[in-house]
């Protein structure tokens, strides 16, 4: 049995279908619908079967002392999607004694949230992490950390964004701190430690925050690696570059993003990072520019991001 907060997803193919073994314990909890493998349009069938996983809490949201950690692996042949139902909520800090929290870390802070994702994907694996974005209420206090160890032939979509707060209460940019920590380490088949391909970070803390960002109300961290989707990357790439020769051209959304090429240890792909001053703008475009993925997971997969 899992500790409190803690989860594991295993995928993996067992006699020619796909499996998943997952556990979770509260205030974590995990599901898994049916996903199948699809008919492209050309007459082929998906290049890998197809999975899809929800993480979610009990009462919408992490609350401070919550500590989740989430284990996953992708094994070769498999397409795992990772999403999640609505924003993750992260309530405001009221000062719980240490004492009150018995599970947590002693090298943790009771008065804070932590949040941990350690993945595992194998050769020939594609794992696609789309949560919605991560919404931290006034007075809150927000710790993400997402470690990624991929094979050199493995695949990866990784997204990482947040808003500006509860906007509908007059809330924006009014948490006291948000921290997340992406990494990305690739390894060879055999080996057990990987060499660090990736590391991005991103620390806000108010009242500093709030003023130098008054005119946008989201970000977003995006991370596509690997063979399965390097049509994706292209994509990006040759958007970008239009975008770079026609800077001044106006587009139909508030979005405004940039790509930074990713090409460590044998893993080729792109970083990118958006902002907007509308979240549903935001998500509209994340999913736009991402549709390429639908060709390797199929649309029932897809349509379940599509639809979240």
């Amino acid at each position: 049995m899992p500790a409190a907060g803690e989860g594991q997803i295993d995928c993996h193919i067992l006699a020619g279908r796909i499996h998943q073994t997952v556990s979770s314990a509260y205030p974590l909890k995990i599901i898994s619908p049916t996903a199948t493998r699809c008919t492209l349009e050309d007459g082929t069938r998906t290049p890998l079967v197809p999975a899809v996983s929800y993480i979610l809490s009990y009462g919408g949201g992490i609350v401070h002392g919550d500590q989740i950690r989430v284990r996953v692996r992708v094994a070769t042949q498999c397409a795992l999607l990772l999403l999640t139902q609505g924003s993750t909520k992260v309530y405001r800090t009221r000062g719980v004694p240490k004492s009150c929290l018995p599970n947590l870390s002693p090298t943790l802070d009771a008065n804070q949230t932590y949040q941990t994702m350690e993945i595992t994907v194998d050769d020939g694996a594609l794992l696609c992490l789309l949560p919605d974005p991560v919404t931290c209420f006034k007075g809150a206090k927000y710790n993400q950390r997402q470690w990624v160890k991929m094979h050199k032939r493995g695949s990866l979509v990784l997204l990482d964004w947040m808003t500006s707060g509860r906007m509908s209460r007059g809330e924006r940019w009014a948490f006291d701190k948000y921290m997340s920590v992406n990494c990305v380490s690739v390894v060879d088949v055999d080996a057990d430690k990987g060499r660090l391909a990736v590391r991005d970070a991103l620390l806000l803390e108010s009242p500093e925050c709030g003023p130098r960002l008054e005119s946008l109300d989201a970000f977003a961290y995006l991370l596509i690696l690997g063979p399965h989707v390097a049509h994706v990357a292209d994509t990006f790439r040759s958007e970008h570059k239009q975008h770079r020769i026609r800077p001044f051209e106006r587009t139909h959304t508030s979005v405004q993003w940039s790509v930074s090429e990713v090409a460590e240890f044998g893993v080729l792909g792109v970083a990118v990072r958006a902002s907007s001053s509308s979240t549903e703008d935001l998500k509209l475009w994340i999913q736009s520019k991402l549709s390429g993925v639908c060709s390797v997971v199929g649309d029932s997969a897809w349509s379940m991001y599509c639809n979240t």
